[in-house]
């Protein structure tokens, strides 16, 4: 395996990609038929949605802060104040907010983090954070379908491939043994950022997901080194039978180092 695979990646995928987060701000604008979106006025029925995985929700409004609670992607929250001014995280200029989580915490989250709506029925807001979760395993999964490489911290090409499939299946095999390979099953949870495989892996562990702007990276710590794994392909080799899906075996055990 070698640099040539870079070649083969597809512009399709940002295209796919960007069509998703369309798709995506069309289905909140229409879940918020009672439900407002607002970002000038804060009262009692004002409401958050967290946008990113690990949101850090911090002791004041300022990033070197301390870090009271990290928030998964999803997570409703009441709003109880907007900072007075907007300030620079990184390249966002935004204000900061400040929120009461459904166990009582409270802190600050930056503008980019966060979405703001105002309503006074939970059901809607129910209804928004279904369909946001929804569109955004929607647009992943589009993403992460085809096949992947592992690559070392040089990017160089190293020993394993895993295909993933519309249908949720996957295929995973070192190098030279792609007529042997591990079978099953896969799903995104956001909760952990993590891909689950319900079979196991050639690299004996699940993978670790990430999204940067409309990308996503999946790669996984090991003891001695960084997994990382890039996209080859959108085509795949046929789909693999599964002849015992209701059995699942763990994805992690062995020895992680053995993955290169």
């Amino acid at each position: 395996m070698n640099s040539n695979h870079k070649e083969e990646r597809n512009s399709p995928m940002k295209t796919t990609a960007h069509l998703f987060s369309m798709i995506a701000a069309i289905v909140l604008i229409t879940a918020c038929l009672s439900c407002t979106k607002s970002d000038d006025e804060i009262t009692k029925d004002t409401y958050g949605i967290i946008l990113k995985g690990y949101t850090a929700m911090r002791i004041d409004p300022m990033i070197f802060s301390g870090i009271v609670s990290e928030l998964n992607k999803g997570t409703s929250v009441q709003i109880l104040e907007r900072s007075r001014g907007k300030s620079w995280v990184g390249k966002s200029n935004g204000y900061w907010y400040k929120i009461k989580t459904k166990e009582g915490l409270t802190g600050w989250v930056f503008a980019q983090n966060i979405s703001i709506y105002s309503s006074k029925s939970k059901d809607s807001m129910n209804r928004i954070i279904n369909q946001f979760m929804d569109s955004e395993r929607a647009q992943a999964k589009q993403y992460l379908i085809g096949k992947w490489w592992s690559t070392n911290e040089f990017g160089d090409f190293t020993d394993h491939c895993i295909e993933l499939y519309d249908s949720g299946k996957y295929k995973s095999y070192l190098k030279g043994n792609e007529d042997r390979p591990i079978v099953g099953t896969y799903k995104l949870d956001f909760n952990k950022n993590e891909i689950i495989f319900s079979g196991g892996t050639s690299f004996k562990s699940n993978l670790d997901l990430a999204k940067r702007g409309n990308d996503y990276i999946i790669k996984k710590s090991m003891k001695d080194f960084e997994l990382r794994f890039t996209k080859i392909s959108i085509e795949t080799s046929p789909e693999p039978e599964l002849k015992d899906p209701g059995r699942k075996k763990p994805a992690g055990g062995g020895d992680e180092n053995k993955a290169q």
